[in-house]
């Protein structure tokens, strides 16, 4: 048994984790397939020297302001400089809903995060300083310049003071439009990585300059890669704003070649996990060109779909606030790929596999949709029995932040040994973050995304219903029973195994560590009874299905064990699909 609420002191690792990868070819895979999870906000996934944050409150998020700030407190000067300021004012022309905020990115220039891009917020092993404040559309002017600090009466800021901050730091401003997920996104102003010194007790200003826009990253060209934008006109109905669905069509060598034995193809869907979009398809168009290659990964269209919103990865899910994005998906985007091109039109020629928030999705959809998927590979799939959801009960718990005891909810760890772990975030830490991005919930990270996913509209602010306080973490019983319960799968299975149970039988493949860095396991330990006792009521209990926990592998080095059992069925599948 792991000690799995164990915090240890920052003192330093003796080195970084060293995963266990396996042989180069997997690795291959593993870096190109767009299966693993983002990894841009774990700070390199590296575990650091020091805390940035004042030992005797290392992170308190709960008060933004808990004590009158000194005299003359700390702030950041931003000047919004004209050229960005006129490209913020035509981008918002185009969605005049949307709700900008102005960021103070920090990351400190010490340890391993001294060479991190403050845009890589948030940092997971290693939470960072951030501060915004929100911007009206009237206010992007140009030189018109802004004062964020403790004393703003709307700022959002962890930690509470800047001025108990110490050393050097990286800052960046962002302008953070809000039309597309991540104050990283395309589009938005910025001002060049600056770096600044903080002496703590002392009152300082630092000036910062907006200059520039972030770029959009061309879409890259091959002969066997196809990017695909249409409209849908569910979603654009549903949401009352444009909506598009995007993707990337690798097509293996063969699917050109005239005299291929193969004239109809089947497909993979590939729903990368967070922060990962339809653009891993160029990854995948790479590996199909590789004849290396063309012995592990199943040769097959390998198409990339788009999971992202402005509100965060939107999971495919029916929901009130991300619209009927399954439904969308089934209904409009796979009907038109296969008038488009030469697709195999019925389940045993349509797979799903994603990892992370990408395996919750694709084994959502297969369960939803038996009739459209022939199977699902999914791996450390985000979690899927909410009595585990990570380290909270939220079916009987009150508190997100803390136990009973008054001890805090880990998110995020790394193993030291076979039996103990280091905690390096909390659940506090992580929504503190967060609500410093954006107090309404709507930073488009993970807690804010699952809470579109899954929670109700507000009829009054068009926002979702948060489903527990920010602040204090304490959670609404009534949004989760009446609302986030609706997405609970193991829930699910267990009211409905005449429904479920032969579709986990024959159509679900399901991975994951047992020693999962955001504690999945949690979920797929209960899923497993939920699926055994599914399964086990049935005429027919036995099925290729499978529910595995992989021992001593983590979010990432699960990777490999997945690859291994799922591209040898998927080629078998692919194989033996019919062509028509």
């Amino acid at each position: 048994m792991r000690s799995q609420f164990q915090i240890l002191p920052t003192s330093p690792l003796a080195g970084p984790i060293q995963p266990h990868w396996g042989p180069p070819a997997l690795w291959a895979i593993l870096g190109l397939c767009g299966l693993l999870f983002a990894t841009s906000a774990s700070g390199g996934g590296l575990a650091q020297e020091s805390t940035p944050l004042p030992k005797d409150r290392p992170f308190d998020a709960r008060d933004v302001a808990p004590a009158p700030p000194p005299p003359t407190a700390t702030i950041f000067r931003v000047t919004l400089e004209p050229a960005a300021a006129a490209s913020a004012r035509d981008s918002l022309q185009a969605d005049r809903t949307a709700q900008p905020r102005l960021l103070i990115l920090l990351c400190e220039r010490s340890g391993r995060m001294r060479r991190e891009d403050p845009l890589s917020a948030p940092f997971f092993q290693r939470p960072q300083p951030i501060l915004s404040i929100p911007i009206t559309s009237k206010a992007i002017t140009d030189a018109n310049v802004f004062l964020l600090g403790a004393d703003h009466p709307q700022i959002a800021m962890v930690p509470d003071r800047l001025d108990r901050l110490n050393g050097r730091f990286l800052a960046r401003a962002v302008l953070d439009l809000g039309l597309k997920r991540s104050h990283a996104a395309s589009g938005n102003p910025v001002s060049p990585p600056t770096e600044i010194i903080f002496r703590a007790g002392v009152a300082q200003t630092f000036d910062l300059s907006i200059n520039s826009v972030l770029p959009e990253d061309p879409l890259p060209e091959r002969d066997n890669l196809q990017w695909i934008e249409i409209e849908s006109p569910i979603l654009t109905k549903a949401l009352e704003r444009p909506v598009f669905h995007r993707a990337g069509v690798a097509f293996p060598p063969a699917y050109f070649d005239i005299d291929a034995a193969r004239r109809f193809w089947p497909v993979i869907y590939v729903i990368p996990g967070f922060g990962g979009n339809h653009r891993d398809a160029a990854r995948f168009a790479r590996m199909l060109d590789d004849p290396a290659m063309r012995a592990v990964l199943p040769q097959a269209i390998w198409i990339v779909l788009d999971p992202d919103d402005r509100l965060g990865h939107h999971g495919f899910v029916d929901s009130d606030n991300f619209g009927p994005r399954a439904t969308a998906l089934v209904e409009e985007l796979i009907p038109w790929l296969e008038r488009r091109f030469r697709l195999i039109s019925s389940p045993e020629g349509r797979f799903l596999t994603g990892h992370s928030s990408g395996g919750w999705s694709s084994l959502w959809l297969q369960l939803q949709h038996p009739e459209t998927f022939g199977g699902a590979f999914s791996s450390a799939p985000d979690p899927v029995d909410f009595s585990a959801f990570g380290t909270v009960d939220l079916t009987t718990d009150h508190d997100m932040f803390s136990d009973d005891q008054g001890r805090p909810h880990p998110s995020y760890r790394t193993p030291l040994t076979e039996t103990q772990d280091r905690v390096m975030m909390t659940i506090e830490e992580e929504i503190a973050m967060e609500r410093s991005l954006s107090p309404d919930f709507t930073s488009g990270e993970q807690w804010g995304a699952w809470n579109a996913m899954f929670s109700r509209r507000d009829s009054n602010t068009g926002l979702p219903v948060p489903a527990f306080d920010l602040q204090t973490g304490l959670i609404d019983r009534v949004v989760i029973d009446r609302d986030w319960s609706r997405y609970d799968i193991s829930r699910l299975i267990r009211e409905d195994p005449d429904q479920y149970g032969p579709i986990l039988r024959d159509h679900v493949r399901l991975i994951c560590g047992d020693a999962d860095s955001y504690y999945l396991n949690r979920a797929v330990e209960q899923l497993i009874k939920t699926s055994d006792a599914a399964r086990a009521g049935l005429e027919s209990p036995e099925g290729p299905g499978f529910i595995e926990l992989v021992p001593g592998a983590t979010h990432n080095t699960v990777v490999p064990f997945a690859i291994r059992r799922f591209y040898s069925e998927l080629r078998r599948m692919a194989d033996e699909a019919p062509d028509s």
